[in-house]
């Protein structure tokens, strides 16, 4: 009953006869039935072309034959008697006719058009001292580290790359698939797999990033020189600048990109074969050979810390450690007992490293 009404206010709207009351109703009813707002845009901008089965053409000829057949009726018909009200009524029924036959073109083309879009996508976002994980719709597992973010589908494409967006650090955990490799895309690279187990770290406030594989096989394609692509065996990680080198010509004030500089070095375990670039999964912090900088950036995204030098020697410092269920203080103090650095709290709070 609200549908043939929707149609019957419709049809009044495009003979411009639709009252203010009748245009509330309107509103409201289009609210209830989204697929009439696109018929009534269809209609107010001149649809082009349509699905499939019907075209505009076909369309317009079937509102004209049916309102032709209106016209036609002869004298002796009952709705001939009617006042000039009901004629009118005829004349929007007709609308509501044509009415009918574009809500199924315009269903039709909805439909095939929403088959087009891209897959709706979902996002996990970790704050700091945060960490999270996530089951893919293939049945690959995803550990996000503290101040990190992942994309991804609702659902994978049949036949189709596995595709996933990372800003910060992941691991991952990998269903083998043969017909739909897995990527992983980071401002720095993209890792292109079919099922293995990596780490992904891919800070933007950092100078690098880092490809860590534990088992299986991967391809580390670099983003700002596609040619250069790095197959990375077990147990090896790959470092990558975040900003590469570039060099200008002055003569023709033109800008090439030069090879990226890439470091491919081994997995090395500290005690209880502990590997520091995938410890975070086991709720570890673990670094080694580390310079002070980059062991703050991780401290600050464990602790959810702010910590700042009064020294920037102090940065170029290197330490190991493995930690587990220390505060932060207990780890600057920690650190603190190679004597090559002291650290206070000033009266905000905030911490400080001379």
């Amino acid at each position: 009953m609200d549908q043939e009404k929707l149609y019957a206010l419709l049809a009044r709207e495009m003979a411009g006869e639709l009252t203010e009351k009748e245009a509330a109703a309107l509103e409201q009813l289009l609210q209830q039935y989204p697929d009439a707002s696109y018929i009534r845009e269809v209609f107010a901008q001149n649809w082009a072309p349509a699905g499939k089965v019907y075209t505009p053409m076909q369309v317009q000829l079937q509102l004209e034959k049916h309102q032709q057949r209106l016209q036609n009726l002869p004298d002796t018909t009952p709705y001939e008697e009617t006042p000039a009200g009901g004629r009118r009524w005829l004349l929007y029924s007709g609308i509501a006719a044509g009415l009918l036959l574009l809500f199924a073109l315009g269903g039709y083309w909805q439909y095939t058009q929403k088959a087009k879009l891209p897959p709706a996508l979902s996002q996990l976002v970790t704050d700091k001292r945060m960490r999270s994980q996530v089951l893919l719709p293939d049945g690959s597992r995803v550990w996000l580290n503290a101040g990190s973010k992942l994309d991804y589908p609702q659902q994978f494409a049949a036949h189709q790359p596995r595709e996933v967006t990372l800003e910060g650090e992941a691991f991952f955990m990998v269903t083998a698939d043969a017909e739909r490799p897995f990527r992983v895309h980071t401002k720095a690279f993209n890792v292109r797999v079919l099922g293995t187990s990596f780490n992904v770290r891919a800070y933007p406030q950092e100078d690098s990033a880092v490809a860590s594989l534990v088992q299986g096989s991967v391809e580390v394609v670099l983003n700002d020189a596609s040619s250069q692509v790095v197959s990375l065996k077990p147990n090896e990680k790959l470092t990558v600048p975040v900003h590469p080198a570039t060099a200008v010509t002055t003569e023709n004030t033109t800008t090439v990109n030069i090879p990226v500089v890439v470091y491919k070095t081994k997995l090395t375990t500290l005690r209880d074969s502990i590997i520091p670039e995938t410890a975070w999964v086991q709720n570890k912090l673990a670094f080694k050979h580390m310079q002070l900088d980059r062991v703050v950036n991780m401290l600050e995204q464990w602790y959810g810390a702010e910590i700042n030098f009064s020294d920037n020697r102090k940065k170029q410092l290197y330490f190991t450690g493995v930690f587990e269920s220390e505060s932060l203080e207990e780890v600057l103090n920690a650190l603190e007992t190679t004597l090559s650095f002291s650290w206070h709290k000033d009266a905000e709070g905030k911490i400080w490293i001379d």
